[in-house]
Order: structure tokens, then C-alpha cells, then sequence
């Protein structure tokens, strides 16, 4: 019974979506901006919509230590290799995709040398609806 407590506990720690940058990218793309002044920003893509933030704003919602366990929190989990990953609130992101047609999908197969079969599944059409005001006001800072 604890064990699923702690589980429970372990779910309901963070209660949003969130765009992921790993805790080992920081100092390398603090590193890419400084030494070639190229700004960089996230892009979580969701099934619905996809929502974007400038890597500066990232930087400074986890500079301020109130802002962990409501915009932002770090996590290590399966999903991510077991590497630290910073959780950031999608709410502090702006949604740059508002609307997106499904793509249709199926099913394919493959024939790989000396036989094997591979199977996967392709996606065919689809669109995103980009946001042009939240566009122009996130990369023409």
C-alpha cells in the first residue's frame, strides 16, 4: 500500500503539460547563444496544438526558485532516459498552433535484407495552423 501511495504521489506532482528541455542541453545552448548570438526557442507540439517559448524565458522562470511546483519543476523519469529534465508549464509558452487537421495514418511494411520485416506506421496529409501574431511577436524580438 505504500508503494502505491508513493506512486500516486509521484502522479500528481505536476498537474500540466509541459515543454521539456533536458537539464544536459542548458549549458550547451546557453554556450551555442553566446559564443554565435542566435537566439533558440522550444516548440512542444502537441496532438491539438503546439505551444512555443524562448529559451531565455526558460532560463529565467527557473532562475526564481517560487516559480517551482507552478511553472516549472525537474523531473527524472522513464520517458526521458532517466536524464533531468526541466517540466515547464505550457502556460508560460505561447500557443503558436491554435488548430490541427489530423493526419490519416496506416499501417506498412517493409522487407529488410535477408528477409526481415519491418512494420510501422505512415501518416499521409495533415496541417497546422500557425498563430502569425504569436509568430511575429515571439521571433521578432
Amino acid at each position: 500500500m505504500r508503494e502505491l501511495k508513493q506512486n500516486i504521489k509521484q502522479l500528481h506532482k505536476r498537474d500540466y503539460l509541459g515543454i521539456t528541455p533536458k537539464l544536459e542541453d542548458i549549458a550547451l545552448v546557453n554556450r551555442w547563444i553566446s559564443n554565435f548570438n542566435v537566439p533558440h526557442f522550444y516548440l512542444q507540439v502537441f496532438f491539438d496544438r503546439a505551444y512555443v517559448i524562448s529559451f531565455k524565458r526558460i532560463l529565467s522562470l527557473c532562475a526564481d526558485s517560487q516559480n517551482e511546483g507552478k511553472d516549472f519543476s525537474v523531473e527524472k523519469d522513464v520517458k526521458n532516459q532517466g536524464k533531468q529534465t526541466i517540466k515547464v508549464n505550457i502556460d508560460a509558452g505561447d500557443p503558436i498552433i491554435g488548430k490541427i487537421d489530423m493526419p490519416s495514418h496506416f499501417s506498412a511494411i517493409k522487407e529488410l535484407d535477408r528477409g526481415r520485416l519491418l512494420f510501422y506506421v505512415k501518416f499521409e496529409g495533415g496541417q497546422g495552423y500557425l498563430d502569425v501574431d504569436v509568430f511575429r511577436k515571439t521571433f521578432e524580438q
